[in-house]
């Protein structure tokens, strides 16, 4: 490849040595220019080739979810005038389409007012013969009016036998329903001993109680007397065979009169068990504790621990604060620890600036182990900044021996070393998919040709298609 450059040379004429001597402008300044040209040139090229792909490439020019300006304009005939749906978007009608569909309603308005026309036309024929029916309206009432005289004469009548009916002939008679008699009704006697609905006058009554009576003693021909002489008890032959039940069968005195002194198992109540005097007695000569239960009743009391120096193992205990974290001040030995909620295994890394869950942090330059945001060119990626680690190391103790969390974050950085972690990240997210620091410090992107493997600080496991900065799930380190 040539490059075509015009360079302004000054020449002075050396008149002693008849040479030519070139200014400032060398050879070598020359050439660097041509370089620096040359880059002008690759640039130029890079951004011609750019431009051409936004004006007139069908793929996304710049990745995905981006449009040159030929697709856009493709895109804006469909919403023009595609018979389809525009731009694949499910439902979408374009402008021709709607055009189209509002030409129809037109039409289908016009038959709506032909329609129209001829109702009227049919509501003009039904006012005629409305008219026709209200004349013979008018004809039915005058002879309504008629009628009417007639049936108020007839009413007229129908009262006055009515009046002569109630105030004259109705009172000399009874009622069906329950009837009130006057005077001295009577009625046949029934036979002795009839059940049927015939009317039971006096001397039916008094023969039935006779029949009842009989030849009853004069205490016993009531049902008082009967009640009373039964005690009031209207189940008094149950409660007669219930105290027969309770009396000893007269051929087995023997054997029952055996059985009433002893217990279950056939053992002598009397000789077997201790009487109330003895239980009694007994307990008097018991420890006052044994009763009552009381540890004040004790005679030799053990002494109970109240602070933590009385305790064997005072070095080594387990202490709890009101938050339910537990601090183990000895060495903790398990085979096994799960139903951890959390997903990464983390370390204190000493702090050298400000950062927040899900920064992806490296190691700053200086003469002192710091670590900070990661950017694009950092030199020791080594994790992702967590809020959420099932296990954390170093950090470090007070004076008393004691951890501190406030403090410890003051000065340290939970570093995601293993394991699942959430990391800010911007662009696409596939899973698979290695990330990067990228320009914006403590974000990932996506990993790219040319990008160093010693800057992965994962791989995403759970992918989503959005472009802001957020926070997506990666496995720590999976190169």
């Amino acid at each position: 490849m040539s490059i075509d450059l015009e360079i302004e040379v000054d020449a002075l004429n050396n008149a002693g040595s008849k040479s030519l001597e070139v200014g400032e402008y060398g050879a070598e300044v020359a050439k660097e220019y041509a370089d620096k040209a040359f880059e002008y040139a690759e640039d130029a090229k890079n951004s011609k080739n750019l431009a051409e792909a936004w004006a007139e490439s069908i793929d996304a020019p710049t990745g995905e979810g981006t449009r040159s300006a030929k697709s856009w304009a493709e895109n804006a005939r469909q919403w023009a005038e595609s018979e389809t749906e525009p731009d694949g978007v499910k439902g979408a009608k374009s402008a021709k389409t709607w055009s189209e569909l509002s030409k129809d309603h037109a039409n289908a308005a016009a038959a709506s007012a032909l329609t129209s026309k001829n109702s009227a036309d049919t509501a003009a024929v039904s006012a005629k013969a409305g008219s026709d029916s209200a004349k013979a309206a008018a004809l039915s009432s005058q002879n309504a009016a008629s009628s009417e005289t007639v049936a108020k004469q007839s009413a007229e009548l129908a009262a006055a036998k009515l009046e002569k009916l109630e105030t004259v002939d109705l009172p000399l008679k009874a009622d069906v329903a329950s009837p009130v008699f006057t005077g001295q009704p009577k009625a046949p006697t029934a036979a002795n001993g009839n059940n049927s609905q015939l009317i039971a006058n006096t001397a039916f009554v008094q023969g039935a109680i006779a029949a009842l009576v009989a030849s009853a003693p004069g205490t016993l021909d009531t049902l008082k007397e009967l009640a009373a002489a039964l005690g009031n008890d209207p189940n008094f032959a149950t409660t007669v065979t219930n105290l027969i039940a309770a009396k000893l069968d007269k051929t087995a005195n023997a054997v029952s009169a055996t059985k009433a002194v002893q217990d279950g198992n056939g053992n002598n109540i009397a000789s077997t068990y201790a009487t109330k005097t003895e239980v009694t007695g007994g307990i008097t000569k018991l420890a006052t504790v044994a009763s009552t239960g009381s540890y004040n009743d004790l005679l030799n009391k053990p002494v109970i621990p109240s602070k933590n120096s009385q305790l064997t193992n005072d070095s080594n205990y387990v202490a709890k604060d009101a938050s339910g974290n537990v601090t183990i001040t000895g060495t903790l030995t398990a085979a096994k620890v799960v139903n951890a909620y959390y997903n990464d295994y983390a370390e204190f890394f000493p702090r050298g600036e400000d950062t927040e869950a899900g920064d992806i942090i490296a190691l700053a330059d200086g003469t002192k182990e710091k670590y900070v945001k990661a950017s694009e060119d950092a030199a020791l990626v080594v994790g992702v900044h967590s809020d959420e680690y099932a296990q954390v190391i170093g950090g470090e103790t007070d004076e008393n021996g004691n951890v501190d969390m406030d403090k410890v974050l003051q000065n340290y950085i939970p570093v995601a070393l293993a394991g699942r972690v959430h990391v800010k990240f911007y662009g696409t997210a596939k899973a698979g998919m290695k990330v990067v620091p990228s320009e914006i410090l403590g974000v990932g992107r996506a990993f790219t040709d040319g990008d160093s493997e010693e800057s992965v600080v994962g791989r995403i496991v759970l992918g989503d298609k959005f472009q802001n900065v957020r926070r997506v799930k990666i496995m720590v380190r999976r190169q």
